[in-house]
């Protein structure tokens, strides 16, 4: 077993907070009413201007960067026609490589999308591929003949609806596709594949980049015989994908060995490069942490989804927790988040189930568990500000196209609500465009003109000012970074409240989600001399004794020497 994580021995991806951009709505730097390159360089100050205690900076540790690899931007990047070169949307190989000088001199790493599960079918591996049965690309991908009587090779689905496979004339075979049918699954049993993508990763390894996170990560590997999946007892989803048991395209054994292999690549550079993993979107926490590798030698930090998807509610959050303190290995490191690009964001999920109307109360609250958990924090930009989806985007404005254009099934709705631009501040299109000519990729969210980075920097009560202190508190806090994790109730009804420790000091975090109500805390734990780090209700700093009962929604950070 490893010896516990102390301050000396974090690596900078465990007590660093990760920003996930979305390029093509964060900030436009070229007027074009697109998101790009530019406009992020001339934003890296409000990420991290390097100074401590800014107060106009939020002082994450790194990006995660969304595709920006060059692609035809059917499902807006993640369809990929050349790896090592920057799409025209969003600039050029010399733009990023400025973007890599200008961050790190910040003190930001930089984590690129890396999408290898499938390419473009315009990626001139396909285009080869798809020719004939006998060329030399002819196996890079996965193509099956039906046996004679059936209509398709096999009942493997498209997680966008429909069938999986997709007919291509030329060859007069079909392929497979996880996805949209515009995105060819490529066929890691083949080592030529292996040892192109393998080089793609060197290739930016080399120009610095700091880690990977691995997009759709579990489905990698698929059955050499192209065996069906059993239907599920009973299923009648709409979408068929949901009706089956996915043991043949996805989470099979040989999946481990691809990571291992990518993983390796990492480890022979310096510098902690990080190696992340969405393990799918449908995947539970058990088939999750597999992918930490029976040796941690697999991904850094898997990407999980129960806990942005519990109900706002102490018991189930906590339940999450608990799972993932259990789970996680020795030596392994957990991750959590609240919103991304393929999600609702968690203000629009989670007030519709809360017995709290105030969403500043409830971003505030979520804002508190998810970085005083013990594990890595993702930040989804505009979860700062307390943006939610926007849900009235007329159709003909839409830009998942991905989705939109799935023609068998019943769809998943666009994702466009949760990619909106980032609000700025209240001059037209929210300061992500210039010019009211310039109309934004996706319209902004009619809110933009409360709730801005503008009005919330001058708002010393804002939920964005709320991020930035408790992102300091947890900077200069040994056990918010590494600390254990300890519950102070059993089964938590109306309140949450635990605390982080180490050796030298312990911290409680004590998050009310009803009104005024009982303090309970275990008989351990003594009431009085506790320091305020932060407190909707206490001043900070303040000297205190832990209170008979909760106020109204309260969220305290409290620390103690021991």
């Amino acid at each position: 077993m490893m010896k516990p994580t102390t301050e000396s021995t974090q690596r900078w991806w465990e007590s660093g907070v990760i920003y996930q951009i979305y390029p093509l709505t964060f900030a436009d730097g070229n007027q074009d009413g697109v998101g790009d390159l530019r406009g992020i360089i001339e934003r890296l100050d409000y990420l991290n201007d390097g100074q401590p205690d800014s107060e106009t900076s939020l002082g994450i540790d790194a990006i995660w960067l969304s595709p920006i690899n060059k692609s035809p931007m059917i499902d807006n990047g993640y369809d990929i026609t050349d790896y090592q070169d920057i799409c025209p949307t969003f600039g050029t190989l010399a733009d990023f490589d400025e973007l890599l000088a200008k961050a790190h001199q910040r003190g930001i790493k930089i984590i690129l999308d890396l999408v290898v599960n499938h390419t473009s079918n315009q990626h001139p591996w396909f285009l080869e591929s798809a020719q004939s049965p006998d060329n030399p690309k002819a196996n890079w991908y996965l193509w099956q003949t039906p046996f004679e009587g059936q209509a398709l090779p096999n009942n493997w689905q498209s997680y966008f609806g429909g069938t999986g496979w997709t007919y291509g004339a030329e060859r007069d075979q079909f392929y497979y596709h996880t996805f949209n049918e515009n995105q060819p699954d490529l066929n890691w049993q083949n080592p030529e594949v292996r040892t192109a993508i393998y080089n793609i990763v060197r290739f930016w390894l080399d120009r610095g980049v700091d880690g990977f996170r691995l997009d759709a990560s579990s489905a990698y590997s698929k059955d050499p015989f192209f065996r069906e999946n059993p239907l599920k007892y009973g299923a009648t989803d709409k979408n068929a994908y949901n009706n089956y048991h996915h043991l043949y395209e996805k989470n099979l054994p040989d999946n481990h060995q691809i990571i291992r292999e990518i993983r390796a690549i990492l480890d022979e550079y310096e510098g902690d490069r990080v190696l992340i993993g969405e393990t799918f979107i449908d995947s539970r926490l058990y088939d999750s942490v597999i992918f930490y590798g029976i040796n941690n030698d697999e991904l850094h930090l898997p990407i999980t989804f129960e806990f942005p998807f519990s109900p706002w509610y102490p018991g189930y959050l906590q339940r999450e927790i608990e799972n993932k303190e259990t789970t996680t290995p020795p030596g392994a490191w957990p991750s959590y988040f609240l919103d991304n690009h393929d999600i609702p964001r968690h203000l629009s999920r989670w007030i519709e189930c809360s017995l709290c109307v105030d969403s500043v109360a409830i971003a505030k609250a979520a804002a508190t568990l998810l970085l005083t958990v013990r594990g890595t924090p993702f930040l989804y930009y505009g979860q700062e500000l307390g943006m939610v989806d926007h849900t009235d985007i007329p159709e003909d404005q839409l830009q998942d196209r991905a989705v939109v254009k799935s023609e068998t099934g019943e769809t998943p709705p666009p994702r466009d609500g949760a990619r909106t631009p980032m609000q700025w501040d209240d001059s037209p299109h929210a300061g992500f465009s210039f010019g009211e000519a310039v109309k934004p990729w996706l319209p902004v969210h009619p809110n933009y003109t409360e709730m801005n980075v503008q009005q919330a920097l001058q708002d010393p009560d804002s939920i964005w000012n709320f991020y930035r202190q408790l992102l300091q508190v947890r900077k200069q806090n040994g056990a918010l970074r590494y600390g254990d994790w300890r519950s102070l109730i059993y089964y938590p009804h109306e309140h949450l409240a635990y605390v982080r420790e180490t050796a030298t000091e312990i911290v409680l975090v004590a998050i009310n989600f009803f009104y005024e109500q009982p303090f309970k805390l275990d008989a351990a734990i003594e009431r009085e001399g506790w320091t305020v780090l932060l407190s909707t209700y206490y001043e900070a700093s303040k000297v205190i004794d832990l209170a008979e009962n909760l106020q109204p929604f309260e969220v305290s950070i409290l620390q103690k020497c021991r």
